[in-house]
């Protein structure tokens, strides 16, 4: 029997994420196109891609110690591994990309104005970022459990209340699709998610949010 692709030991983040969000991974990737860019942490998403279809190929990062183990499938046809990890995005040397996907890695970026800034430049012109991401509470519900989220980041390394919307809309990007939901399964800090599909203002590329 195979394994489940579960957190790498010396990853963070809750084990019980790995089958809670496993469909919502899957569905992302079926969406991408293009050339791909993965941000690495998780494997079981893979064969999802349509690599020789919608997609022309899929570079993966994947630092030992941060890509998911425990799976014996080999990776799909197409598909790169590159040494490196979301901090180190900047000195990739690849791209542009049509496709960026993002699961579950903001809670390991120190800098989300940076991060969201360098996977931009990294975007095509016509290009998409797909995230699947913990995010602080909406309103005052979620002002009222910031402190949940930062005790966490300060406990587990983790960065737990980033305003994701907010923060992409304030680099001029658009929000096509987005789902808040929970994961019921986890522990509270952990448990709000938004869902996104973001891409360039189709009218001015450079303008600013109004």
């Amino acid at each position: 029997m195979v394994s489940p692709p579960l957190v790498a030991w010396m990853n963070p983040l809750p084990m019980e994420l790995a089958p809670a969000l496993r469909k919502r991974r899957s569905d992302l990737a079926t969406a991408a196109s293009g050339e791909v860019l993965d941000l690495g942490g998780w494997s079981d998403h893979l064969d999802s891609y349509q690599i020789g279809t919608d997609v022309g190929s899929v570079t993966m990062l994947d630092r030992l110690g941060d890509i998911r183990a425990g799976t014996s499938a080999r990776d799909p046809q197409g598909l790169t591994r590159v040494d490196s990890d979301p901090e180190d995005l900047g000195e990739l040397g690849y791209g542009p990309f049509d496709t960026i996907v993002s699961l579950i890695r903001t809670p390991l970026v120190a800098d989300l104005n940076r991060f969201l800034k360098t996977l931009a430049g990294l975007l095509g012109q016509d290009g998409r970022l797909l995230f699947l991401e913990p995010v602080a509470r909406a309103g005052r519900t979620g002002r009222l459990l910031a402190f949940g989220g930062r005790l966490g980041r300060a406990v587990g390394g983790l960065h737990l209340d980033w305003d994701l919307p907010a923060d992409i809309r304030a680099l001029g990007l658009t929000i096509t699709d987005l789902e808040r939901f929970e994961v019921p399964t986890v522990s509270a800090p952990f448990r709000p998610f938004v869902e996104m599909k973001v891409r360039r203002p189709l009218s001015s590329p450079e303008s600013s949010p109004s």
